[in-house]
């Protein structure tokens, strides 16, 4: 699978570091710095869906100035969109705290990348982290009405943008295990008219009511 997708001598390496429980410091030519991953089929599946299989490697038909990567995960999204638009400016927002640890780890090197320890939510708000036992690339979120020390700070798209201090988001990514539901049922109507491109994974299998939502929302 490896072969299949990187040159022979990246193959080699990283199948090599791999055997060798080594999971430090990969290094690809398609990305501008090396990035790290914890020893565990999650962190693999998104590395295979992000770098192997380049599942984001799409023509936008015009270079993206502004991107928010909503459930950056351990960054791996986000480093490939620096990598590939290096004059961007990317928020990586990541509501659980051991999965954005690794996340600034990796896009620590990247000026561009600009890590975010939050929730995505259709307004401020606080919520905790959901562990529905599917691994850390799955983890949910629900509201509570007061914050603790368990509790993470929540925003809008539009928060985001405002906390930037940008005119708009040329790309949104959101791959939030159903938050989208919530997302596209209020206050998209400030923030989606003017956006360009917005990728997203549906998660109805999680939250009943997502693609209702969202298509909406977009239909709108």
């Amino acid at each position: 699978n490896l072969k299949k997708h990187l040159s022979l001598r990246e193959a080699i390496s990283i199948y090599l570091k791999i055997k060798k429980g080594n999971y430090d410091s990969f290094r690809l030519k398609k990305l501008q710095h090396p990035f790290s991953m914890r020893k565990n089929p999650y962190d693999y599946a998104t590395f295979e869906e992000v770098l192997l299989r380049e599942d984001y490697n799409i023509d936008f038909g015009f270079e993206p100035r502004t991107i928010i990567d909503g459930g950056a995960n351990i960054g791996l999204t986000s480093i490939y969109f620096g990598s590939k638009y290096p004059n961007a400016k990317i928020v990586s927002v990541e509501p659980n705290k051991e999965n954005f640890l690794l996340l600034e780890e990796n896009t620590k090197l990247y000026q561009c990348i600009a890590p975010l320890n939050a929730g995505i939510w259709n307004r401020k708000a606080n919520l905790e982290i959901v562990d529905g036992g599917l691994g850390n690339n799955a983890f949910t979120v629900r509201e509570v009405k007061n914050g603790s020390k368990n509790s993470i700070n929540a925003l809008s798209i539009s928060d985001i943008i405002d906390l930037k201090q940008w005119r708009n988001a040329d790309v949104i990514k959101l791959d939030i295990e159903g938050t989208e539901k919530n997302v596209f049922e209020s206050g998209y109507e400030q923030w989606l008219p003017n956006i360009k491109v917005l990728i997203i994974e549906l998660h109805d299998r999680m939250m009943s009511g997502c693609s209702e939502a969202v298509f909406n929302a977009i239909s709108k």
